[in-house]
Parts: C-alpha cells; structure tokens; sequence
C-alpha cells in the first residue's frame, strides 16, 4: 500500500516532467539528423563532416541524458529533478552546437530544444546569460557560416521569438512543478493527520474496551466468586461434618476472587493510560503497595516517543514479571527501572541490588522442567522471551551470585523521519547492576531471581 501511495505521489509530478524530457530527447534526436540532412542537399557541406557533426552532437547530448536518468527521481529535499543533463553536459552541448552551426546554418534549429534545455538545467543567474548567449549565436549563425552576408527579419526573428516563448513557458513549466511539489506536500501531512487521527480512535476503542471488560469481571465474575464465598461459610455452619471440604472450596473461591478483582483493577488503571511511562508508574506503586517491598525508581533517558498500544502492553506486562520477582525472590533493598528512548528502539532495564543468580543455570533447570523454578510456577524467562519475541524485541540478562540483577527488555521502533530526539550518547547494553542501583553494605544468601511467567 505504500509502495502504490509513493507511485501516486510520483505520478503526480512524473506526469509534467515525463514529456518535457520526452520532448528534450526527441529534439536533440531529430533535429541534427534534419540538419545533417539538410547540411548535404542544399549546401556544399561534405555528407561525411554533416553526418559526423550530427552524430558528435547527439553523442554528447545522449550521454549527459544517460547519466542524468541514472540520478534518483528526486532530490534530498522531496523535490522533482527533471533528470535532464548537468550544467557541465548542457555547456559541453552548447559549445558543439556552436561548432556545428559554423560547419552549415542548418543545425540552426538545434537552437530551441537548446533554449529549454539551458533554461531547465543551469541555475538561476547561469540560465538567462546561456540563453541570450545561444539566441545571438542563432541569430548570427548564417553569418558565421559564410552561407549570407547580411540579415533578413526572419533570421533576426525567429531566434528572437523562440527565445522568448522559451522563458514565457519555462516560467509556467516551473509554477506548475512548484504547485505539484506543494500538493503532494499537503497530500503527505492530509495523510498524517488521517494516520493520527486514526491511531487516536484506536487507542481511545482500546481504553473503553478495557473499561468494559473491568465493568463486566466485577459484574459477573468477581461477583459469582463471591457468592460462592459467602454459600460455602453457610453451607459449613449448617453442615459441620463438611467443613474441610466447604473450606477449601472457600479458600480456592477466595483466591480466584482475589486474582478476579487484581484484574479489574489493572485493568482499571490501565484504561487511562496513554504513555508507556505511565504504565511502569502504575506498576511501581501497585509494588510498593506489597510488605517488605524495596525502594522502587523509575528514571527516563531521552524524548519519549509514541508506541502502539501493543507495543506499551509487551512492556507493561514485561515490567510486571521483573518486578514481582524482585519482590518474590531479590530481596533487594533497591530496585531500579530504566526506560531509554533512541532513534531506533526503546529500551527497559530492571535492576535490583538482590544476590543475583547463574542465568545459565536457571534457564538449563527451566527448559528441563526440574528445580525450585518449575515448583513455583515459573518458566518465565522463556514466556518473557517468546513474549518480547513475538514483538521482535529482546531480552537480556546481566546477573551474577552477590551482585545483583539487571534484566534487559529491548523493542525496535520506527525512525522518526524528521523528529529530534535527545536519546542517551551512545546505545549500550543493559546496564550491570551496580551501574544503575547503589549495593548494599551486606549480602544476604537468597534463592535466585528468575522472571516469573508473565500475566
């Protein structure tokens, strides 16, 4: 779709280009071999020299086309290029033009593609001096050949008028390729908008469906649990003899109710978020509401950019496993969250000042399904893998026995063509722990860090 966009785009102003080249070609093409021709049957002109001269001026025209086709259709500021020949090539073109008109005045006629040529392709000043230049030479170019000894008005006229026709159209050609460029421009920002317009009822689709969700677990889910809670408390006052039984039903309906109305609740809080900072805020304090949490930061690096809703959620969720292991299993006293923005990608670092862990050790128990991790539920760094995966992001562990962990989530974003942004001096890996959180005075022996499966 952007492939067609950028031809519509193209066409837009290839459509007035495309013929003024069509026709540069044509000239410089027909009009020496009319004049080569001309040259032999009504002058004394050798036919070897006439087809000789002919054939040097289309030569070099045809080279400096050649080069000039192979130059991008357009320039470094989105402007058209005519990829008509450079100053160089027009001035060489002019200079054999010259010499053909002193071997017959039949190559006269060369003069008005000429006109265009030099009017389209020299700059501003060059232009106007190169066409006066060529249009006196027209003018005397039947002197120059010996062919007359004197002017009539239509030798004088003729280069004269073509000269100026030539400057009254090249000032058209130009105001119509100026206003094509300035329609694709606004074409381009009208595009823009409707692409922000749209990301923002997306997002705005994406608030009030998790809105509606919350509202729909409290209503039913959250709701039915705790009936079950409150029949199965009656149900054992009435029924004694049943009382292990109604008591785990509770407690497993108490636990569901719990994780129903968390849902809700993150939900809840989510659905005003718009920023990816906002989200790891919500998530640090929902941490620092736990006993024994340690002290929670989050700092930022560079100029924040707008992510896809998608892109927020694969970071939000990813923040929330680090974290709950810090809580589970660090032991930490600090804990630090990194959010960096570059040109190309923005990154999450989560840092704790626990005892750190063997990541190979870990991840070796984790695939084989043995150890402390399985037994707690985990496999979570394969889940937070697969996750930031899925989002072609990566994920990166710096961890050793004593020294705490850094856990690095990385997700590739689109450069921002014509954006500033002020991102850190120079891309790095996540940071090692000590680097982003102070260490403790004493370590204490804990079970290792390892994310837990993502929600």
């Amino acid at each position: 779709m952007r492939a067609l966009k950028d031809g519509l785009d193209r066409d837009s102003t290839d459509t007035l280009a495309a013929p003024l080249r069509i026709a540069m070609h044509l000239g410089f093409l027909l009009l020496p071999t009319v004049g080569a021709l001309r040259a032999i049957t009504t002058s004394d002109t050798p036919k070897a020299l006439a087809i000789t001269t002919a054939a040097l001026l289309v030569t070099v025209y045809a080279l400096g086309a050649e080069r000039a086709m192979r130059r991008p259709s357009r320039r470094a500021d989105g402007t058209l290029d005519l990829q008509l020949p450079a100053g160089g090539w027009v001035m060489a073109v002019t200079v054999v033009w010259m010499g053909t008109t002193i071997v017959s005045a039949a190559f006269v006629w060369v003069a008005f593609p000429l006109f265009f040529l030099v009017l389209f392709a020299l700059p501003r000043v060059t232009r106007v001096i190169a066409l006066a230049i060529v249009a006196i030479w027209a003018i005397l170019t039947p002197l120059l050949a010996h062919e007359q000894w004197a002017l009539g008005i239509g030798e004088i006229m003729g280069p004269m008028v073509g000269a100026v026709f030539s400057l009254i159209a090249h000032a058209v050609y130009r105001r119509l390729l100026r206003e094509s460029d300035r329609n694709r421009r606004l074409l381009a920002q009208l595009r823009e908008a409707q692409q922000d317009l749209a990301d923002s009822e997306r997002r705005k689709g994406v608030v009030e469906e998790r809105q509606r969700l919350a509202q729909d677990l409290h209503d039913t889910l959250a709701q039915g649990l705790n009936s079950i809670v409150m029949q199965s408390r009656a149900a054992a006052a009435v029924h004694p003899g049943a009382a292990t039984e109604l008591d785990g039903i509770e407690n497993t309906a108490r636990e569901n109710l719990a994780e129903a109305r968390r849902i809700v609740r993150d939900l809840a809080d989510r659905a005003g978020e718009s920023t990816l900072e906002q989200s790891l805020r919500t998530v640090i304090a929902a941490a620092e509401r736990q006993p024994g949490a340690p002290g929670l930061e989050l700092r930022v690096d560079g100029s924040a950019r707008e992510l896809e809703p998608a892109q927020i959620e694969t970071l939000h969720r990813g923040a929330q496993s680090l974290v709950a292991n810090v809580l589970r299993h660090a032991r930490a006293e600090r804990c630090v969250l990194t959010l960096a923005w570059w040109e190309d990608r923005v990154s999450l670092d989560v840092a704790d000042d626990g005892i750190g862990f063997d990541p190979a050790t870990v991840t070796t128990r984790a695939a084989s399904g043995n150890g402390p991790e399985r037994a707690d539920g985990g496999d979570g760094l394969r889940l937070l893998r697969r996750r930031l995966a899925s989002a072609d992001g990566t994920v990166s562990i710096d961890s050793a026995s004593g020294e705490g962990t850094t856990v690095g989530l990385v997700l590739p974003l689109e450069p921002a063509a014509g954006l500033e942004t002020t991102a850190p001096a120079e891309p790095r890996a996540p940071a090692a722990p000590h680097a982003a959180v102070e260490p403790r005075a004493a370590v204490e022996p804990r079970a290792a860090a390892v994310p837990e499966e993502a929600p």
